[in-house]
């Protein structure tokens, strides 16, 4: 089942976040966070990509130069993806750390091996976690607010607790479903969801 199918499926709290249409750029550190990607079966990095917004082909063999797979770096898009991974991507990186970890980069040998993973049993997991970095989440958090993103309630807490100043000067408004969310306090989430629909809609009036 695809993002949109899922959503459309299953009724998630609206967490709708308004921003002036220049401040929207500004919400591309909620990417980094980690939200949620429906996935119960192994599936290529690549296909659960071109099915989000902003990703094609061209893109992700271009843009994309770094990939982590539960902490470990990866060499290729092809890489298959266990229901529960937790999946970090980023542009180009500087310095040698970027060398690195960068995807099929001649420095590969100088990265440290990973423990082997521990048995799990995958069957109880339904999302994969995506995390994008600099350029890919500037890149692609507006059509990824503009569909909504799975986003869990620990991951949104925190984001609101470390960023509650300057949500205030991107943000006209916040509302959860129909209510309305005051911005000079930390947002404060209902302790009975765990997980939101996060979305963005443009204030026109204040662009």
């Amino acid at each position: 089942m695809d993002t949109v199918t899922h959503m459309n499926a299953t009724h998630y709290p609206v967490l709708t976040l308004i921003p002036a249409p220049q401040h929207i750029k500004r919400l591309a550190t909620l990417l980094q966070r980690g939200f949620l990607i429906p996935c119960t079966d192994p599936i290529p990095l690549e296909t659960l990509l071109l099915d989000l917004p902003g990703f094609n082909r061209e893109y992700i063999h271009n843009r994309i130069e770094t990939i982590f797979i539960n902490g470990s770096a990866a060499d290729s898009p092809a890489h298959s993806l266990m229901p529960g991974s937790t999946v970090a991507l980023s542009a180009a990186m500087p310095g040698l750390a970027g060398a690195i970890f960068r995807k099929g980069g001649p420095h590969a040998g100088l990265r440290t091996l990973p423990p082997p993973p521990k048995p799990e049993d995958h069957s109880r997991y339904e999302f994969v976690t995506l995390k994008l970095f600099n350029r890919v989440a500037d890149d692609t958090v507006e059509p990824f607010l503009r569909q909504g993103i799975l986003m869990r309630h620990a991951t949104l807490t925190r984001f609101f607790r470390n960023r509650t100043e300057q949500l205030q000067h991107i943000l006209s408004s916040i509302s959860i479903d129909t209510a309305m969310i005051p911005l000079d306090k930390i947002v404060q989430l209902p302790d009975n969801q765990d997980i939101f629909l996060v979305r963005a809609e443009t204030d026109t009036a204040n662009g």
